[in-house]
């Protein structure tokens, strides 16, 4: 057994479970067996299976979509910010975040997170967006898009490659990039 795990462990644990095994394996046995450590561990940091998946969302959202964001942000310049914001992108856990919509389907609360970063996200591109194309409507809709996008190639494909990411996105970003020498 090992000595000590963090609440991070668990997460990762729980990401790399979500990935390879679906929303139906996150289970507390499952995951202490994965991080060679005994329940009573895991109910002294999460309390239930309940706890443990509303703080599970609550580091994914913060790890998958804030710190993207204050990364992004980071840059002054605004067509950088557009290339930090698809590198970056290019990086999340593609197929936890499929196993994370499709659970979502059967679990309300996961439900209620899912929407919420849907919309942060969609209103963080648009924003990363709308310093480069003036017109707010045009930034919305490349927005939704690009988000529609994520998610669908998120839903095609698993595992997302890199070959993968780069079709979908090297348009979509020659699309957003011809859009702003229009003027």
């Amino acid at each position: 057994m090992r000595l000590l795990v963090t609440r991070d462990d668990y997460f990762a644990s729980a990401m790399d479970l979500l990935a390879t095994e679906g929303a139906g394996r996150l289970k507390i046995a499952v995951l202490c067996k994965r991080l060679k450590v005994t329940t009573g561990s895991f109910y002294g940091y999460f309390g239930s299976l309940d706890g443990f998946v509303e703080q599970f969302l609550e580091y994914w959202e913060e790890e998958q979509t804030n710190r993207i964001e204050r990364l992004v942000a980071a840059s002054e310049d605004p067509l950088e910010r557009v290339l930090v914001m698809k590198r970056l992108v290019a990086t999340v856990p593609h197929a936890a975040e499929a196993a994370i919509r499709g659970w979502a389907h059967t679990n309300a609360a996961v439900d209620v997170v899912q929407k919420r970063v849907d919309e942060h996200r969609v209103r963080a591109l648009q924003d990363v967006l709308a310093s480069v194309i003036p017109d707010a409507a045009e930034a919305h809709r490349l927005a939704v898009m690009g988000i529609t996008l994520l998610v669908g190639l998120q839903q095609w494909r698993s595992p997302v490659t890199p070959a993968d990411f780069d079709l979908v996105f090297d348009s979509y970003e020659q699309m957003v990039l011809a859009r702003v020498a229009r003027g």
